[in-house]
C-alpha cells in the first residue's frame, strides 16, 4: 500500500504541479482538505482503515487541520526503506525547495546507525509522533502524523487513543502560524513555534503532552463502545507517577521526557485538574487559540484565573491527597 490512500472517508490525493504547490505554500490551519495516507507495503489494509477511522473521529471532535499526512510504518526493514523513498518523492514533488541531501533519508541508519531517515527508528522503538514542518526554509508547510506497528500495535486498544493523542498535537500546533526561522543562531526564542511547543522548552511541554493525553483519553472514554469506568481506570493507573513526581522536587515546568517516572502521567493529571476548575472547552478552545496573540503566561492566567506557577503550587498540594479523592474529579 506504499503511497496509497485508505478508502473510507479519504479521497485519493491528486497529482499536483510545482506551480500549484507553491501557490498553496503559505496555507496552515483549518482546512476542508482530507489527509493523505501513506503506508508501508507490510501494513495491512485493516491497520490503514483503523488508523483512518480514528483520525476521522479526531477530526469530528476537534476540527480538520492541515495540511496533514498520515504515515504508517510496519515492521520490515526493506518495506520501511521503501517508505523512506516515498517520503522523499512526495516531499520533492510538493516542494521544489526541499533539501534532498539532509531532509530525505541519508547515510546508513538501519545498519551502522550513522545517518537518518524519517522512519527507521519505528521498526525497533515503535511508538507514534507528530512532526510539524512550518519553517521559513521550506516552501510547503505540513504536519506528518506517524503511526507504527508496536507500542502500541493496532491490535491493542491503546492504539486508538494514541491516534487521538497524536492528532491533538496537530490541533495544538496548527494554532500557531509563525514559522521557525532558519536563522536562529541557536536561539530558540527567535521562533514562536519553539517558544510555545518545543519539547526542550521548560515553560510549556507539560501542557503539550498532558493536554494531548488527557484530551485523547477523555474523548475516547465517551465513545459508545467504551466501558463507563475506563477514564477513572486510566487515571488511577497514571496516579502511580504522583509520589515520584512530588519526591523529585521538580516543577511541572521542568519535567522532561526522560524522567525516572512517566512524566506524561503526572502532566495528564494537571490538565485534568485545570479542566475540573474551569471546563474542557476553556482548555481546548479558549486557551489554545489565545496563546499566539496573548502569549503563554497571559493566556494561562486569563483562562485559569492565576499564573501557571501559582496553579502548579496549588496542584502540588491538591494532588498529594489519597487517589480515591483525586478520582472524584474524573468524569
Amino acid at each position: 500500500m506504499c503511497g496509497g490512500t485508505a478508502e473510507s472517508d479519504f479521497e485519493p490525493f491528486a497529482e499536483e504541479t510545482a506551480t500549484t504547490v507553491l501557490e498553496k505554500s503559505i496555507f496552515w490551519g483549518a482546512t476542508d482538505a482530507k489527509p493523505e495516507v501513506y503506508a508501508a507495503e507490510d501494513v495491512s489494509q485493516a491497520t490503514i482503515d483503523l488508523t483512518v477511522e480514528w483520525v476521522n473521529k479526531a477530526i469530528s471532535y476537534w476540527g480538520n487541520y492541515g495540511p496533514l499526512e498520515i504515515w504508517i510504518v510496519g515492521s520490515g526493514k526493506e518495506e520501511t526503506i521503501a517508505l523512506d523513498d516515498k517520503w522523499c518523492e512526495v516531499r520533492t514533488e510538493k516542494d521544489p525547495t526541499w533539501n534532498e541531501q539532509w531532509d530525505c533519508a541519508n547515510g546508513d541508519p538501519y545498519e551502522s546507525g550513522n545517518g537518518w531517515s524519517p522512519f527507521y527508528r519505528y521498526i525497533t522503538d515503535g511508538g507514534a509522533a507528530v512532526s510539524n514542518y512550518i519553517r521559513e526554509d521550506i516552501g510547503y508547510y505540513f504536519n506528518a502524523l506517524i503511526m507504527s506497528s508496536k507500542y502500541p500495535g493496532p491490535e491493542e486498544e491503546d492504539y486508538k487513543p494514541v491516534v487521538l493523542h497524536e492528532y491533538f498535537h496537530v490541533y495544538q500546533q496548527t494554532n500557531l502560524s509563525i514559522p521557525e526561522s532558519p536563522d536562529t543562531d541557536g536561539d530558540w526564542r527567535t521562533s514562536n513555534r519553539n517558544v510555545y511547543f518545543n519539547g526542550g522548552e521548560v515553560q510549556v511541554p507539560f501542557l503539550m503532552e498532558g493536554g494531548a493525553e488527557y484530551m485523547a483519553q477523555y474523548w475516547y472514554s465517551m465513545e459508545p463502545d467504551v466501558d463507563l469506568g475506563y477514564l477513572k481506570r486510566v487515571m488511577e493507573y497514571k496516579a502511580e507517577a504522583i509520589n515520584p513526581y512530588l519526591n523529585s522536587g521538580k516543577s511541572l515546568r521542568e519535567l522532561g521526557y526522560d524522567e525516572e517516572f512517566n512524566s506524561y502521567d503526572i502532566l495528564t493529571w494537571f490538565v485534568a485538574y485545570l479542566i475540573h476548575n474551569t471546563s474542557e472547552e476553556t482548555f481546548r478552545v479558549d486557551f489554545w487559540t489565545q496563546i499566539e496573540n496573548l502569549g503563554f503566561e497571559k493566556a494561562f492566567e486569563t483562562n485559569f484565573g492565576k499564573s501557571a506557577d501559582d496553579m502548579i503550587n496549588e496542584f502540588d498540594l491538591w494532588v498529594a491527597q489519597p487517589v480515591n479523592l483525586l478520582l472524584e474529579i474524573i468524569p
